[in-house]
């Protein structure tokens, strides 16, 4: 009888075991997918930062061509915009920098 009480006992630790491992694997794999799903977010994230700054770019332009008084010196204003280009170039390439 020791040895059946031995043997079911056994068995059940064996069972409990696949269990455990089972639970182990479902878990990896939905650890997994969450590893995934939380890249992909912080891609569109990152995609949805980047059209932002260039709609607020795209605005602010809009909002200083609308402010400007244009004047007598084409001159002046093409400098003026060559000038905010090359701020925006700059800011451009230290963004790509980070």
């Amino acid at each position: 009888m020791n040895n059946d009480v031995f043997h079911n006992e056994l068995t059940s630790l064996e069972r409990r075991i696949k269990l455990v491992i089972s639970e182990q694997i479902r878990l990896k794999e939905e650890l997994e997918f969450a590893l995934r799903e939380n890249k992909e977010l912080k891609n569109k994230v990152f995609q949805k930062e980047s059209e932002l700054s260039d709609y607020q770019t795209k605005f602010k332009l809009t909002r200083i061509a609308d402010n400007l008084v244009v004047n007598d010196n084409p001159t002046e204003l093409r400098e003026l915009i060559d000038n905010y280009i090359l701020e925006i170039d700059k800011c451009i390439s230290h963004l790509s920098e980070s």
